[in-house]
């Protein structure tokens, strides 16, 4: 029992302390985003799964939003 409460805590910390690198750090967090979503834009234009898009648009979007 004690061990799960210990887990718990750690846990809580954890998060706390991610959510107030978070607060502190929102331009950081905002270009991890933004990286992850056209990323994944990317390798969906790659597998063929967007059709309309071009690779050379995703790009311009990405320099766009920067």
């Amino acid at each position: 029992m004690e061990e799960l409460s210990l887990k718990e805590l750690a846990e809580r910390e954890r998060k706390e302390y991610f959510r107030a690198w978070r607060a502190a750090n929102k331009d950081k967090t905002a270009q991890h985003r933004r990286n992850y979503w056209e990323k994944r834009a990317l390798a969906k234009i790659a597998d063929g799964q967007m059709q309309g898009v071009k690779a050379d648009d995703a790009a311009t979007a990405g320099a766009n939003n920067a």
